[in-house]
Parts: C-alpha cells; structure tokens; sequence
C-alpha cells in the first residue's frame, strides 16, 4: 500500500473516488485480519492497492515524460518522503514497545522483521521462513510489511524501464502488456506447484501493478488521439464502477484464503479495481458513494492505518496468547484508527508541506537505516535476554543441530534436528519428531561421555512408517515429505544397525477424528504405521517406544512474560485423570501394537512429570520443565530420561546385550 499521491507536485488531477476505493481496500485488510469469519477475503484487499499504485505512479511518470519533467532523483526523492516517515514511526515503535512486552525469543525475530523492512525485503525474509518451524502468523508484528516490500521493488526499476521507452510509444505499451503478461503467467505456474511463493515472490505478483500501469498508459493518451475512456458516457462509467466494486465486494465476503492465491482467483478484485479507476471520477456512481467524504478521509490515512493495524492485532494476540476477544480486536482497531490520524496529521501532512526541503530525504533514509541496525542489533542480541530471570531462559529453544552431526550423516535424508555425542557408530539412535530432542538432551548428558548417542527428528512427523490417511497432515505433500523421511531414518539404522533404537513423538494426532469413521480410518493407519515401522527396525536393532509426551493448554510465555491482557487464561497445570482418559485409545492401540511385537518396550513418561493429580509445566523449585505447550526444556528431557528408567534401560542393552 502507498500513500496518496502528491497532488500539487505532480499536477496530477486529485480524484477523491480512489482515495474512496483505498478506503474500501483498507478496510477489507483490517477486516480480514480483525474478524476473519466476515471477511474471509479481506486479505484481496492488498491486490486492490497493488493496481490503485501502479495507475497513480504510472500516471504520474507518463504525464511528465509527456511534459519533459521527469526526473528520476525527483522520483525517488518523493517515494522516499512520502513511504519512509510513518514507516519508521511504526518500526521504531514496534522496537520500543517488543523491549517491555517481549520475551527475548520473540523480541529477536521482532528485530529480524525490522532489518528486513527497512531493506525493504520482508517479502524474502517471509519466504524463507515457512515450514513447520516458522513462527504463527499473528506471531508476526510486521507480517504486512511484505506488501512494502514487493512495491518498492517494482517501483526500483520501473521509473527506468518508462524512461528508456519514453520516445517509442507504441513500444511502450506492448512492454507492459508483455510484462504484465508474463508476470501473470509466471504467478499461475507457481501457485499451483509453489504457492507460497506466488505470493511473495515479485516477478509473480508484479502483474496487478502492470495492470494498473497499463491502465495508465491508456488514459493519458497522445497527441491527436483522446483516452478511450473519455469517449464513454455516464450510464458506461457509473455501470462499471458498480461492477467493478461489486466484484471487489464478492472476493471479500465469498473468497478465502484456500481459493488458490493469488492466481485466478485475484483477478476478480484487480479487475474490479481496474474497472474503477479506468473511469475519470466523474460518473454519479463515484461522486456519490465513492467520493463521500467520510470513505475519503478513510483513504487519505489508509497508509498509516494499514502500518499501524497489523502490529496492534499481533501484538494483542501475543500478549493474550491467542485470538482475543471480540471487544479486544474493536479496541485494537479503533486504537490503530487513532494512530493513524494522529501519524497522518502530525508526521504526513507537515513533511509534505516542507517537502522541498533538501536535506528532508538523506536524513530519513538516515533514519531508515537507524532503524534497520537497531533491529539487526536486536536479532543479534538473541532479543537482549538478559531483561529477564532464569525461568525465561529456560524456555529458549537450542539448536537443533550440531556440526559434528551435520558433517557425518548424509545430506540427503530429510532431518531438521541432527546430534549426536561421538563420532564412533552410534549405540543409540533416538528418532522421531520434535518431541525427540528433550528426550535425547536428558540423555546425552547424563551418558554422553560413554556411550555414542545420535539423534535424527523431522518436526511434524510423529513415528509411523508409510501411514497415509486423509486429514492427518496439513497437507498431501506434508504427509509425503513425512513418509519419505521415516523411509530415509530406516535406511539410515539398517545400516548403522545400533543397539537400541528410541522413537519419540506425537502420536495422540492419530486419534483426533471428527466421526466415527475418521477416527477408525486414523486408528488403523496409526497401528498399520507403527507395525511397518517396527518390523523395518527391529530387523537390526531393539526397539523403545517413548509414548507422546503431555500437552498442555498455554504455554510458559503465558505467564512469564511482563504483562498479558486483562482475561487471558494461563496455566500451568493439566489433570493427570483427564490427559489419561483423552489418550486411552492411543494407549490402547499401542498395547495391541505390542502384543504384535512383544520385545517392544514402552516408555511412559506421565509418572515422571506427574504427580498422582496433575502435571506441571514447571517444579514448585521453579524449575521450568516445558518450553511450550509440547516441548520439554532441557530439564524436563533429563527428568523423563531418569524418571522412566531410559537411562538404565539404554545402559543394560549396551551393556549386556544378551
């Protein structure tokens, strides 16, 4: 999203019925992100601004190309003046209130996020970080900011290209048809095999700014020939702006976010919005509903209202530790509404009064890379730790990988976690998901030093072997990618063959069902899994099957951080009677598992993190136990290694085999 375009210094003629449709476009993303059951498609709302920008910039550049005015340094030195001011407000901000409300791990992705929209890169960055370990969407202050980013990157190269074209007119016009085109294609092949790349790679997005661009070469026209668009009448521009709102109204409320985006299904708002903007402002339709006066003033703050709602929701959510409440989400719309007006009449409006102010321009671009330190600082810093006491450091997660791992086990099996404690042929091989690495830490430091202990783990993918059933995974390819790699860790142990072989992992997920028959189609799948599985491993090794580790509701970051927002729910407790009765099926299940394959063992860890009436996220000492609502801290992988008798069991199979 960009702000309003620069009126007196471009001379470009104001038209209050797009700062209307900015608004209606606005609005839709705040919906989207505030009450999704309404607007399930609010999040087009983006594609709408893409086309808006490409018309308004391009119409710009054509008209002084035309005038002889344009000036590349003038270009930019407006974009830098009219983009960068409320975007450091926001980061910096952002910055200052994670420093209070933030615990170090999520104030050091906070400044990553930083870094990365000062650079204007956050679509990249937000690119790298999908899978299993990627942290959730509302998790992310600054998640909006790769629409930036994917603007600002078009807007680099393009002022060059329609400078280059600029005495070939007719070329002109084919080159962005071609580019639009092409990028249109591009966007179509990649979101069907690569979808979250369609939506924040560029080159597959640039096609609803060409839209626009191309839009904005035809009304500007030539010498001796009129736009087209001026040769309509009212009745012709009035019915296409109802159309054009009208399709942008039923991609919000009747699209969602599983309709295959951006692709195809974009096209109906960009077209929509097209179908708006071709028009000269001045059909009934646009004067009277587009160009009323409150829906106006929505669009001239929508800049800074799309800047501040995103962060205000994220932060909401991660201090509630979870969606809040409906009268919170209100709350944090009017207050981004609040800060936007106060951004706009305060930050916007003086600076594009003072606008010719030379120095204006390096000193924000200053400020921008202030900014950008600071939060490559704070990434770096891990997120400054040190505000708080050992129970939060606790809770942070460690690597997932060691060198000595990573240079011994082949590249091509498909692990995210790797350790191991020696370099000798492991005795011990710990598998399964990330339930894994506790169990194994809890181990590895209590026999490390004498026996070779090795882990290999796959977030995700909890232990069964070729079990495929409808539902189970997020996704067909998920399920694939699991599948493959259990195939791969099998391989892996018939040709280490250890002593003993520990599973770990989630396997309640089996038996969350929606229907009777859901839930014997998973219970089936789950014993066919585990039967391959053990039949494949036990060829060569011992067998321990470390059943799910317990889950809690919240997780410690509920009630270790600063302070929460009034009604948020923490605990640290969980009834041991009810964790016992929802897990009966799977205990039952892995019980016939076993009387198939009697030399399984079966490792309980519930009595050592229990006691007779509950669990505990944490020891009355203080000692945290858990890192999230799943995940064992290192404390608590030593308490389930010693407390079920893992530790003893590994030494008497490596030491007394028979």
């Amino acid at each position: 999203m960009t702000p309003m375009a620069e009126r007196p210094a471009t001379k470009l003629a104001y038209r209050p019925d797009i700062d209307g449709l900015r608004a209606v476009s606005v609005l839709a993303v705040i919906g989207y992100h505030a009450f999704p059951a309404v607007f399930p498609g609010g999040f087009f709302g983006v594609d709408v601004f893409f086309v808006i920008s490409g018309f308004l910039i391009s119409s710009l550049i054509f008209g002084q190309l035309q005038r002889s005015t344009f000036s590349l340094g003038d270009f930019y030195r407006r974009r830098i003046r009219r983009i960068l001011p409320a975007l450091i407000i926001v980061l910096a901000a952002c910055l200052a209130f994670g420093w209070y409300a933030l615990l170090p791990e999520e104030y050091g992705y906070l400044g990553r996020q930083v870094a990365a929209a000062a650079a204007f890169v956050s679509n990249f960055a937000l690119w790298t970080e999908t899978g299993y370990f990627a942290p959730a969407t509302q998790l992310k202050p600054l998640l909006h900011l790769w629409s930036l980013g994917i603007e600002e990157q078009f807007y680099l190269l393009w002022p060059l290209l329609l400078l280059l074209l600029s005495r070939r007119r007719l070329a002109t016009g084919w080159v962005i048809a071609l580019f639009t085109g092409g990028s249109f294609a591009w966007d179509l092949l990649l979101v069907r095999h690569h979808p979250t790349a369609a939506f924040y790679f560029p080159l597959s997005r640039f096609w609803e700014l060409g839209l626009g661009c191309f839009m904005a070469w035809l009304s500007c026209g030539s010498p001796g020939r009129p736009p087209p668009m001026r040769a309509w009448g009212a009745a012709v521009a009035s019915l296409l702006s109802v159309a054009g709102l009208s399709m942008i109204l039923v991609a919000v409320f009747c699209c969602n976010s599983h309709s295959g985006v951006p692709g195809w299904p974009s096209l109906l708002p960009t077209l929509g919005a097209l179908c708006i903007v071709a028009q000269p402002g001045k059909s009934g339709f646009q004067r009277r509903i587009l160009a009323y006066p409150p829906l106006v003033f929505v669009g001239l703050i929508s800049y800074p209202l799309y800047l501040w709602h995103w962060p205000i929701l994220s932060f909401a959510a991660i201090l509630h530790s979870g969606t809040p409440n409906l009268l919170t989400r209100w709350a944090c719309v009017v207050l981004g509404f609040g800060l936007a007006i106060l951004t706009y009449r305060l930050i916007e409006k003086p600076i594009r009064a003072g606008g010719h102010w030379r120095p204006l321009s390096p000193a924000l671009l200053g400020s921008l890379v202030v900014a950008g330190l600071a939060g490559l600082t704070v990434f770096h810093a891990a997120g400054f730790g040190h505000r708080f006491d050992r129970q939060v450091a606790a809770i942070r997660p460690q690597a997932k990988t060691d060198p000595l791992c990573e240079e011994t086990v082949d590249t091509h099996i498909p692990f995210n976690y790797c350790k191991r404690t020696s370099e000798q042929p492991p005795d011990v091989v710990f598998l399964g998901d990330s339930q894994t690495e506790a169990v194994y830490e809890g181990a590895a430091a209590a026999l490390g030093k004498s026996y070779s202990l090795m882990m290999l783990a796959r977030g995700g993918c909890p232990p069964t072997l070729n079990a495929s059933v409808q539902g189970l995974y997020p996704s067909e390819s998920a399920q694939q990618n699991c599948n493959k790699t259990w195939n791969e860790f099998v391989e892996y142990v018939q040709k280490a063959r250890p002593r003993l072989v520990v599973l770990v992992g989630a396997g309640t997920r089996f038996f969350d069902a929606n229907s009777p028959k859901d839930a014997s189609a998973k219970r089936a799948a789950f014993k066919r899994g585990m039967e391959n599985l053990l039949g494949a491993l036990q060829a060569t090794s011992r067998v321990v099957y470390v059943r799910e580790i317990p889950e809690f509701q919240s997780s410690p970051s509920c009630y270790l951080r600063p302070f929460r927002l009034p009604g948020t729910r923490c605990s640290a407790f969980l009834a041991r009677g009810a964790l016992e009765l929802h897990r009966s099926a799977y205990s039952t299940a892995l019980e016939e598992v076993k009387d198939r394959f009697p030399s399984l063992v079966l490792v309980d860890p519930i009595p050592a993190l229990c006691n007779s009436r509950y669990c505990s996220e944490q020891l009355q000492s203080g000692e945290m136990l858990y890192r999230d609502e799943i995940h064992l801290t290192q404390a608590g992988g030593r308490r389930v290694a010693k407390g079920t008798g893992l530790l003893q069991l590994i030494r008497d199979t490596i030491d007394y085999p028979g």
